[in-house]
This record gives structure tokens, C-alpha cells and sequence, in this order.
């Protein structure tokens, strides 16, 4: 036992130096690093992948596109998208170049949110915080795919950081810096947004647990950050009256159009992605942190479970998907994170081997899942190239292709191709030349009466399924008019 204390003080001294902690952050960046860069370029393409590679190649490719997609003429600086576009200049379009900046963006982000993290909750629950980010299935996914929300979450949690400091400190530096971060969160993708009705909730929750207000939570609070959005509004308001249009928001009719209504199995994709685990401890966390009154810890919660509240209650009405508030993912982490260095705080000898064992079960969860998602999945998404190779391989030049994604195939397959919803059964019988069909489960009810020509009369080539809640899959169909073609 003697020992066993002797080697307990000396872990503890060495823990407390500085450069142990930094040598912990290096280590926890390389794992990082490792899941983000491993099979980077080998998945395939998606079409959300696609749209980012158009719209930074046909607005930010060349310094003159710059200028005339930023504000004052634009209204949004995307940061990532114009960091991919230049990447897609020095390297040519391809996945792994197409992946590069979200990839970078991802490990970038473990290493600055570490500080703010360690500013409020202390070292550990900020090594805690930044080894769960590393290994996060949901990050290392976005992480390796060319979209914004890596991008997003930095600055998102970052501008939350802002706020904290700023109503904690009461000094407005961090009140300029949280709009302007949040400005840039917004500019990666709307959702951002979110942070309004968590401010909200939190100044209400101050209220009725009866907490003690911050210092910053004055009217000059509520003057710094309400001037930019009063001027957005105004100019807003001008453009309507002006132009009958609107300048800062797109039309947004196709998000009504697609409804996909089921609440609970958008709950149940956002828990499966976040990790159901970690979010439970994290709830346990919020709710052991507003017990103590802990304003640190009741912005986190606000953070972390009203964008998921909003975007629920949404779903019946709009299309909604669970990435929509992969912003809040650090604020998940960081209030499991919480409880973890709350156990292995109070915990005392050879019992924290039990706190040791809460993080060892978030980290086997999480491992679990990026073995499905690195050897089984491919990468959570899927596989349109070899969907098309296939074809490539069996088809004949003159036939014809269907899918509802034509921006894929023009990438992966130099053939003519066929929009999904454009073409009927009559076509299809009337012609002379075979057809092939790449449909996936999103978007194969887009045609009703053709699914259900072809899944009585075609000829079904392959189906590559992915092992998520979302029972996704991707099927090919091969059909020939002619009886001398037929199989």
C-alpha cells in the first residue's frame, strides 16, 4: 500500500507540471491526426461532397471570385470552402484533396478548443474533452469529408467561449470577439443560429434555478450584441422592401418540400452520433452541475441540449437532419468530460479505477464505432464509385444511365445520363437501348411508379447496405426493352 501511495504522489506531482500536460495534447493530436488522415481519399464521393467542390471552384477559386463572394457584395465568408478551393488549385479534385482542410480543420480544433476548456474546467476535463474530440466517430466522419461542419463546430464553440468569458468577465473584447466568431460560424452554416434560443434558455435558467447572475449581464451586454443583428435586420428589412427579396437568407421552400417526419428517430440518429453513452453521462453532468449551481456548466447544458430541443420540435415541419446540430457536439464532450473528473475527483486510492472505468466505456463505445465505420461502412457512406464501376464494367456504351444524383455520375462516369424524376415507365418500354439505375434508399421514392417497375421488372444487380440507424442503401437495376436483350 505504501507503494501504491508512494507511485500515487509521483503521478500526481508529474500531472500537475505544465509540460506533462502539453506532452498529453501532442500525443492526443497525433491519435487525432491518425483517425482523420487513415483511408482519408479512399471513400467515395457523396453528392453534399460534390456541391462543396462546385461552389468553391466556381466562387472562390481565384482571388477576383474572392472579391466578389465576400462581403460587401456577399454577405458570408466561408472559411472553409475558400481554404478547400485553393487546396482544389495546388492539388487537383480528388477525395483526399477535396477532405484535406476538414481534415486539418478537425485537428486543429482538438488543439484550441483544449485552452478555452482548461481556462474554465481546469487540465484534466480539458484532456478529457480533447482525447474524447479525437476519437469521436461523428468528428472523425466530418473530419473526413469535404463539407463545412468542422469548421462550423470551432467556430461555434469558440464564439460560445466568447460569450462565457465576456458575461463572466464583463469586459466587452469578448463580447466583439463572439460576434465576429459567430459571424464566421454562421457563414460555414445557419445553424449557428442555435446559439440564440441557448442564450435565451440560459438567462431564463439563471432565473427560475436562481442562480447568480454574471457580472456581464447588463445592458451593455445587450447594446454589443444587439447591434449587429439590429443592423442585419434593418439592412434585411431594406432589401425586402427594395428588391423583394431577401439578402441575407435563401430560399428555403425546398426544406418544406422534403419533410421527413419522425422525431423520435431523429432523436435517435442525433444519440446514435453523438454516442448514447457519452450523452447520457453528459445529461447526468448538466444536471449534477445545475445542482451546484455552476453557471459554467448550465451554459454548456443550454448549449448542448436546446439546438437538439429546436431542431426535434422542428422535424414534423421541416427537413431536418441530425448533423444540423453537430455544432453542439464539443459542448456534449465537454459535460461528459465533467463527470469523469468529477468521479476521479472524489474518488479516492484504488476507487478511481471506477472513474478510469466510465472513460474506458465512452472510449470502447466510441472505438466500436470507428471499427464499423473504418473496415464495415465505408466510411458511413456510400460507395457510388464502386456503384459505378460496376456499371462501367457491364453496361454498353450506349446505354443509358438513371440516378437522381447526375452530379455523381458525371464524376465517376464519362456516359449520358438520365435525372431519376424525369423519366416514366412509357420511356423505358418504348425505347430500344437498356437502362441502368443507381438509386439510393433517400431518394428512391422520388419516382414512385418507376421503383415499382423495377422492382417487379428490372433486373437487381447489387445492393450495398451501410449498418446505421438510418437503414441506408444503395441499389443498382438493370432493365432491357428488348426480349433479345433480356437476362
Amino acid at each position: 500500500m505504501t507503494n501504491y501511495r508512494r507511485l500515487g504522489t509521483i503521478a500526481t506531482e508529474i500531472s500537475q507540471r505544465s509540460w506533462f500536460n502539453y506532452v498529453l495534447l501532442f500525443l492526443i493530436a497525433l491519435l487525432a491526426t491518425t483517425f482523420r488522415f487513415y483511408k482519408l481519399g479512399v471513400w467515395s464521393f457523396w453528392i453534399d461532397e460534390i456541391y462543396t467542390i462546385m461552389h468553391a471552384t466556381a466562387h472562390f477559386s481565384t482571388p477576383e471570385l474572392i472579391l466578389d463572394n465576400i462581403p460587401p457584395v456577399e454577405n458570408w465568408v466561408p472559411v472553409s470552402v475558400m481554404l478547400a478551393s485553393q487546396v482544389l488549385n495546388l492539388l487537383g479534385i480528388n477525395e483526399w484533396s477535396a477532405r484535406l482542410v476538414s481534415a486539418l480543420i478537425g485537428i486543429v480544433s482538438i488543439l484550441i478548443l483544449y485552452f478555452p476548456a482548461r481556462r474554465i474546467f481546469g487540465n484534466r476535463v480539458a484532456l478529457i474533452a480533447s482525447l474524447l474530440l479525437a476519437v469521436s466517430p461523428w468528428h472523425i466522419f466530418w473530419s473526413q469529408n469535404a463539407r463545412f461542419y468542422t469548421a462550423l463546430l470551432l467556430f461555434y464553440s469558440l464564439s460560445m467561449f466568447a460569450f462565457h468569458f465576456g458575461l463572466e468577465r464583463n469586459k466587452p473584447g469578448y463580447f466583439i470577439a463572439f460576434c465576429v466568431l459567430l459571424y464566421l460560424a454562421v457563414s460555414e452554416r445557419m445553424t449557428a443560429l442555435f446559439i440564440f434560443p441557448a442564450m435565451a434558455a440560459y438567462i431564463v435558467a439563471l432565473w427560475v434555478f436562481r442562480f447568480e447572475y454574471p457580472p456581464g449581464l447588463n445592458l451593455k451586454t445587450l447594446l454589443l450584441i444587439g447591434s449587429p443583428i439590429l443592423a442585419g435586420g434593418l439592412i434585411e428589412a431594406y432589401s425586402w422592401i427594395a428588391d423583394r427579396e431577401s439578402r441575407f437568407f435563401s430560399d428555403f421552400t425546398w426544406f418544406f418540400q422534403y419533410r421527413n417526419d419522425d422525431p423520435l428517430r431523429l432523436l435517435g440518429n442525433i444519440s446514435f452520433s453523438i454516442g448514447v453513452p457519452l450523452m447520457a453521462l453528459a445529461l447526468f453532468s448538466a444536471l449534477f452541475l445545475i445542482l451546484k449551481k455552476d453557471r459554467a456548466g448550465l451554459w454548456l447544458a443550454t448549449n448542448a441540449v436546446i439546438p437538439l430541443v429546436v431542431l426535434v420540435a422542428a422535424n414534423p415541419f421541416i427537413f431536418t437532419k441530425d448533423r444540423y446540430v453537430f455544432m453542439a457536439l464539443f459542448s456534449w464532450i465537454t459535460l461528459a468530460s465533467i463527470g469523469i473528473n468529477e468521479l476521479f475527483t472524489r474518488l479516492n486510492g484504488i476507487h478511481r479505477w471506477l472513474a478510469v472505468g466510465v472513460l474506458v466505456l465512452v472510449l470502447a463505445d466510441a472505438g466500436g464505432d470507428n471499427l464499423l465505420y473504418y473496415r464495415v461502412n465505408n466510411g458511413n457512406r456510400a460507395d457510388w464509385r464502386a456503384a459505378f464501376q460496376t456499371i462501367q464494367a457491364q453496361s454498353q456504351p450506349d446505354d443509358i444511365v438513371v440516378t437522381y444524383w447526375p452530379e455523381l455520375g458525371d464524376y465517376y462516369l464519362d456516359r449520358e445520363f438520365i435525372q431519376y424524376e424525369d423519366i416514366d415507365v412509357p420511356s423505358i418500354l418504348n425505347g430500344e437501348r437498356q437502362y441502368w439505375f443507381v438509386l439510393d434508399a433517400e431518394t428512391i421514392w422520388a419516382n414512385p411508379d418507376v421503383k415499382a417497375f423495377l422492382e417487379k421488372n428490372g433486373r437487381l444487380i447489387d445492393v450495398r447496405y451501410l449498418r446505421t440507424p438510418d437503414d441506408f442503401y444503395l441499389r443498382i437495376y438493370h432493365f432491357a426493352p428488348e426480349p433479345s436483350k433480356a437476362y
